[in-house]
């Protein structure tokens, strides 16, 4: 695919440090992970366990600190793991610094612009994402960035990337996905792991500074909490998931998705996963503004992950935001060239669009890949109808109707195999539940 080896090459050379430095923060990442293990297990790990980790945390940050000041580098090397040590300013100062000296590289503005906004310096962020795509205009990383990231750019630059973005459609073709497109430079990503890692009394403020990359402090806040009373159990983020999850399986959608809000201050990874759950919650609830917003945070936490941005391109979608849609599943498809659902999609937003040739093209992909998911065939006939391809239609219609029969008729097979099973359990049970 070219967009895939493009991508690949505009992040390398940013990408490679120094094995040395390198090697500081995989061990500060590992003593995290063993933390993360303690707050997940059964029952809550005691005040000396948490002191004896957060020794171990302090001493990788004393020897990462010192790996920093010893270990030559170049500018953006130094950049990159001034950032990952949550440094934000010294960072900044690194890469401003490459820029000037190097100032045809656009991966230098993208880790400008990535750092800013983590800095909460959203014009200037908007500024060098802008940069970044004038240097490199034919990388459809650099244009996505400007259309769905540069949040203070001017309308028409962003309406500007999202036409240059569909562009890129053309070139994606089915080779396997080669590398993460999208840069994380976060010393604790969200992805260490894939469920919530939930804080309890002792870990929870902890995990929200580790995220918030403020590594010194959340180091302090363990030790604290190591020898201080430990606040209700009632209030930690463990609880009110726990309530969530039980207000959710009883379809109460407005306490479930406020326990979950109040779940992610004392989340440390997974958090993703969250505002997916409460993205979802809000499309029920009939709040399509929350939902976007929810799923805008879990895309920004794993942008490597498709299914984050098929979810925020649905809830898009949802509000007739057709553009933005369309650039979220172009990103499902940079990392991902071979994701059938994010092919059909497109194919059913360009029907809508009145663009019934370049959905033919796109329905046509996603069943060369996927072609059990018999929906695509039904959506794939409308689109033929309209381009006037009446005997192609016809037969897509039928193979989705033979299909959807044979799937309803597996169903139906499942569920008498699951209540002759009942039956069986039953039948061996005595009239008060008890086995004979």
């Amino acid at each position: 695919m070219r967009t895939a080896s493009i991508s690949c090459g505009l992040f390398l050379s940013a990408c490679l440090l120094p094995s040395t430095a390198d090697a500081q923060p995989e061990a500060f990442q590992q003593v995290v992970r063993e933390l993360a293990a303690l707050s997940s297990a059964a029952g809550q790990p005691g005040g000396d366990v948490v002191r004896a980790v957060a020794g171990r945390l302090r001493g990788t940050l004393t020897e990462w600190d010192r790996a920093l000041r010893t270990t030559p580098a170049s500018r953006v090397e130094t950049g990159l793991a001034y950032r990952r040590r949550g440094r934000l300013l010294d960072a900044l100062r690194e890469f401003d610094a490459a820029a000037l000296e190097q100032p045809g590289r656009a991966d230098v503005q993208v880790l400008r612009a990535l750092t800013l906004e983590a800095a909460g310096r959203l014009p200037e962020s908007a500024q060098a994402f802008v940069d970044a795509w004038s240097l490199d205009a034919a990388n459809p990383v650099t244009v996505y960035y400007v259309a769905q990231r540069a949040t203070n750019a001017g309308t028409a630059e962003r309406t500007r990337a999202r036409t240059r973005l569909l562009a890129f459609y053309t070139t994606i073709d089915a080779a396997p996905p080669r590398a993460a497109p999208f840069m994380v430079l976060e010393a604790v990503p969200d992805t260490l792991s894939q469920l919530p890692v939930l804080g309890d009394a002792l870990t929870s403020e902890a995990f929200a500074l580790l995220r918030a990359g403020r590594l010194d402090d959340a180091v302090t806040a363990l030790e604290r909490a190591a020898t201080t009373p430990l606040p209700t159990a009632a209030a930690s983020p463990r609880a009110h998931f726990a309530r969530g999850q039980r207000y959710e399986a009883e379809n109460r959608v407005a306490d479930a998705r406020r326990e979950y809000e109040a779940t992610l201050a004392g989340v440390l990874a997974g958090r993703s996963a969250i505002f997916i759950g409460l993205g979802r919650l809000a499309q029920v609830d009939g709040d399509p503004a929350a939902a976007v917003a929810a799923l805008e945070q879990a895309v920004r936490l794993t942008p490597n992950d498709p299914l984050a941005h098929r979810e925020l391109a649905d809830a898009y979608a949802s509000q007739s935001r057709r553009d933005e849609a369309m650039a979220e599943l172009m990103a499902a498809l940079l990392i991902d060239p071979r994701d059938a659902l994010a092919h059909a999609v497109v194919g059913s937003l360009y029907l809508d669009a009145g663009r019934p040739a370049d959905a033919v093209t796109a329905l046509t992909r996603a069943l060369a890949l996927r072609p059990a998911r018999y929906q695509t065939r039904y959506t794939l006939a409308r689109a033929l109808d309209q381009v006037g391809r009446g005997e192609d239609a016809a037969r897509e219609r039928a193979l989705f109707e033979k299909a959807r029969l044979e799937s309803l008729a597996r169903r139906k097979r499942i569920m008498a195999s699951e209540r002759e099973q009942e039956d069986a359990v039953r039948r061996r049970q005595g009239p008060e539940g008890d086995a004979k």
